[in-house]
């Protein structure tokens, strides 16, 4: 296929200019595919995006809710509820999380962590000692909730 002087004919050229194109434009089509599905939330939940953007709600200075020896703390819509619990010394506190992205409850200071809980999980502590522990989610650090053992 090439001329005697070496040169490829007009029509391979524009052949390998074509394929060469192609490929050029797929790889930048699948970058725009990927793109806007990232920024419209399409690859993931809306409430998934909305915590890796930073999302989550400081519920720490709710009102204080009195709890009992046995409580539940629920995480849904990226914020821990209640999210200012006062419990007695030696209370079983569980986390449940509610929400299809992963999320922890961790003390600032890390004196206790619940480990990262996917959804439908849970974890429980039994806190012996008093204090005040303001905590977080270690996945989105705006989550944020306190609690008081007394």
């Amino acid at each position: 296929m090439l001329r005697p002087n070496g040169a490829a004919p007009p029509r391979v050229l524009f052949l390998l200019f074509a394929i060469g194109g192609l490929g050029l434009l797929g790889t930048l089509g699948t970058f725009a595919w990927m793109a806007s599905s990232w920024g419209m939330g399409g690859m993931m939940g809306s409430d998934h995006m909305g915590g890796m953007m930073g999302g989550g709600r400081d519920a720490s200075g709710d009102p204080s809710r009195q709890g009992t020896a046995a409580e539940t703390v629920t995480i849904q819509d990226f914020a821990f509820s209640p999210g200012n619990l006062q419990v007695p010394i030696g209370a079983r506190v569980t986390w449940t999380n509610q929400d299809s992205a992963p999320h922890s409850a961790t003390a600032n200071g890390g004196a206790w962590d619940t480990g990262v809980l996917r959804q439908g999980k849970s974890a429980t502590i039994t806190f012996t000692t008093s204090g005040t522990f303001d905590y977080y989610c270690t996945v989105h650090p705006n989550m944020k909730a306190r609690l008081v053992v007394q």
